[in-house]
């Protein structure tokens, strides 16, 4: 009897916590240009979380029932999310790492939740469990940056091989350039 007051209680504390620390991180958030808060979005949003962190539904609920601002707010990010996601499909590998990257932060949030645990073993497993995250979540960023700059080394050699043959046309490029202007005076003088 004694085991469950106490798992009742923990389980009324970390969901409690949930409550507070949710919306506080997500205050450290970028929250500039939101998308406004609709039946729609909120429809999406779940949609998302319960697809890939259905873990994150229950602390979403609960932040329903006790903040409905901050569960509103957790909302229009988590489909800002979504729109972002949508707009890289067309660079499945940023894709992948982007969702990789919402996926394991809002594990760590999780966690960080659940870190006020009265139980000393259990916190120091969390505290484990969050450090791997920390790492996964600088690996993906690491990760991030190698494919912008690969995406960027490709971007400047296409610009190179525009400015050499840029540079191997001035003649024929000055001469067309001068022909185009000496055409636009000439339409201008018959107006």
């Amino acid at each position: 009897m004694h085991r469950v007051l106490i798992g009742l209680a923990a389980g009324v504390i970390l969901i409690t916590t949930a409550a507070f620390v949710i919306p506080a991180i997500s205050a450290e958030r970028e929250t500039s240009a939101l998308p406004r808060f609709t039946e729609e979005r909120e429809a999406a949003a779940l949609f998302f979380v319960k697809k890939h962190l259905p873990d994150l539904v229950p602390f979403l609920e609960e932040l329903k029932k006790n903040n409905v601002a901050g569960y509103e707010k957790e909302i229009r990010e988590i489909f800002q999310v979504t729109e972002l996601l949508a707009d890289l499909r067309d660079d499945p590998p940023r894709h992948e790492l982007e969702l990789k990257i919402w996926k394991t932060e809002n594990k760590a949030y999780l966690l960080v939740a659940k870190l006020s645990t009265p139980s000393a073993d259990e916190r120091k497993k969390l505290e484990g469990q969050l450090q791997e995250l920390a790492k996964e979540l600088v690996t993906l960023d690491i990760q991030v940056l190698e494919l912008k700059a690969d995406q960027l080394d490709k971007e400047l050699g296409e610009v190179k091989d525009e400015l050499a043959k840029a540079k191997e046309n001035v003649e024929k490029q000055t001469k067309d350039r001068y022909q185009t202007l000496l055409d636009r005076a000439k339409k201008q003088r018959k107006k």
